[in-house]
């Protein structure tokens, strides 16, 4: 089974210099950027500059009804859901749940109960959202949600995502590293740092949960 997508390709189509321009790594972090991010934890300067960025898509603006997530990916500790590789493609989805192999039929299924027509994702360690949105006017299924995970973890980083004030050498070395150990040939490193690499090594994917103001929480964890 595979999610088709086309990966938006950036700007790093090698792996970059991880000492960096300091007139580029003093910079601001890209608009793109959610408003409640900082690399380096809270903090007055982190409160100030996600002031400056853009919100978008309105989903932590509008509190939703009272939803139950699916099964499928509603994340407990004690017995994760699902397992889902986020450095590769959906064929390594796994849900505890089913006892036959993942089909696309599986996927018809809604995100949760009562259906919402869009759903707005965040992680810990990832400066973007990820917005799920969908065709079927009944709302956002579970095949939605991982088309719009998977899409956002396979996309390239930009040159202001690696350098800017947000970002140190520490945290540098570190997304490098994940490059290096997802990366299995030349192809793969000649693409470039993807958005993946920023969860330095805690890519698997065990759940969601609910967040505030609306967002969804994504659960990983490092590989055994």
């Amino acid at each position: 089974m595979s999610l088709s997508s086309s990966p938006s390709s950036g700007t790093l189509s090698r792996r970059p210099s991880l000492r960096g321009p300091g007139a580029e790594a003093s910079k601001r972090p890209p608009r793109e950027w959610r408003t409640d991010f900082s690399m380096n934890g809270p903090g007055l300067l982190g409160s100030l500059l996600s002031r400056s960025r853009s919100k978008s898509f309105g989903a932590n603006e509008i509190p939703h009804p009272k939803v139950t997530l699916n099964a499928y990916i509603r994340y407990n500790p004690s017995k994760p859901p699902l397992y889902y590789d986020l450095r590769r493609s959906a064929n390594t989805l796994r849900f505890r749940a089913l006892n036959h192999p993942l089909t696309a039929w599986d996927l018809t299924r809604f995100a949760c109960e009562p259906p919402l027509p869009h759903m707005r994702l965040y992680h810990a360690q990832l400066p973007w959202y990820i917005d799920v949105e969908t065709e079927n006017p009944a709302g956002v299924t579970l095949y939605d949600l991982f088309y719009a995970i998977q899409n956002c973890m396979m996309t390239a980083i930009q040159f202001s995502d690696f350098y800017n004030i947000e970002m140190d050498s520490k945290l540098r070395d570190q997304i490098g590293a994940a490059w290096a150990e997802r990366c299995i040939s030349a192809e793969e490193r000649a693409r470039g740092v993807f958005r993946v690499d920023y969860l330095m090594g805690k890519f698997v994917m065990e759940g969601i949960q609910k967040g505030r103001d609306g967002l969804w929480e994504i659960k990983t964890r490092k590989p055994n």
